[in-house]
C-alpha cells in the first residue's frame, strides 16, 4: 500500500473525527496503524477518540506511544493534558497544556485547556490570561480566513472583473444618492 493510500486514509479519518462520527474515524485511525504501526498522529488520534469515548486506559496508553514516536506532537500533549484533567490532576493537565503551548503556541484550544485548568487551580489572573490569549487567536484565524476567501474570490473574477464590480458599486451609489 501506497504513502497517499495513508494520507488518503489520515485525510478521511480526520473528517470523520471533525464530523463526531468516532467510530469511522477509529477505524480508519487504526487501519492506518497496521500500515504503519509508528505513525504518531495516528496514535494520537486514537488516543483522543479513546478519551472521548470513556476508555481512558487505552486512550492513555496511545496518547503515550504517540509522544514516544514524537515528543514534539503538541496535540498528544493536549489530549494527555485532557485525561490528567478528566481524572481531576489539575497540576499534570497544566504541566501538559503548557507542553502543548510551547509547541504550537498559535492554537487557542490549548490556551482554552490552560484557562480551564488554571481556573481549576484558583489562579484566575492566568485563567483570564488564557481565555484572552485565545479570543485573540480566534480573531486572528477568522481574518486570516476572510482574507484568504477574498484573495481567492478576486483571483477567480479577474482584475476587469474587479474593476467592473467597482464601477457597478459606484453607479449603484450614484444612483441611490440621486434618487434619496
Amino acid at each position: 500500500m501506497s504513502q497517499e493510500s495513508v494520507s488518503d486514509m489520515l485525510a478521511r479519518a480526520d473528517l470523520h473525527y471533525e464530523r463526531g462520527d468516532f467510530r469511522q474515524a477509529l477505524a480508519l485511525y487504526e487501519r492506518v496503524l497496521l500500515i504503519d504501526p509508528e505513525h504518531a498522529y495516528a496514535h494520537s488520534r486514537v488516543g483522543a477518540i479513546c478519551a472521548q469515548t470513556g476508555d481512558l486506559a487505552r486512550a492513555e496508553q496511545a496518547i503515550g506511544r504517540a509522544l514516544e514516536l514524537d515528543p514534539q506532537l503538541a496535540a498528544a500533549h493536549s489530549n494527555l493534558g485532557n485525561i490528567l484533567y478528566s481524572r481531576g490532576d489539575w497540576e499534570g493537565a497544566l504541566g501538559k497544556y503548557k507542553q502543548a503551548v510551547a509547541l504550537a503556541p498559535e492554537n487557542p484550544l490549548f490556551y482554552d485547556n490552560l484557562h480551564a485548568a488554571y481556573k481549576k487551580l484558583g489562579q484566575l489572573d492566568q485563567a483570564v490570561a488564557a481565555y484572552k490569549k485565545a479570543r485573540s487567536l480566534d480573531r486572528l484565524a477568522v481574518r486570516s480566513e476572510a482574507k484568504h476567501r477574498w484573495r481567492h474570490a478576486t483571483r477567480r473574477m479577474g482584475c476587469g472583473s474587479l474593476a467592473g464590480l467597482c464601477l457597478l458599486l459606484i453607479l449603484v451609489g450614484t444612483i441611490v444618492s440621486w434618487s434619496g
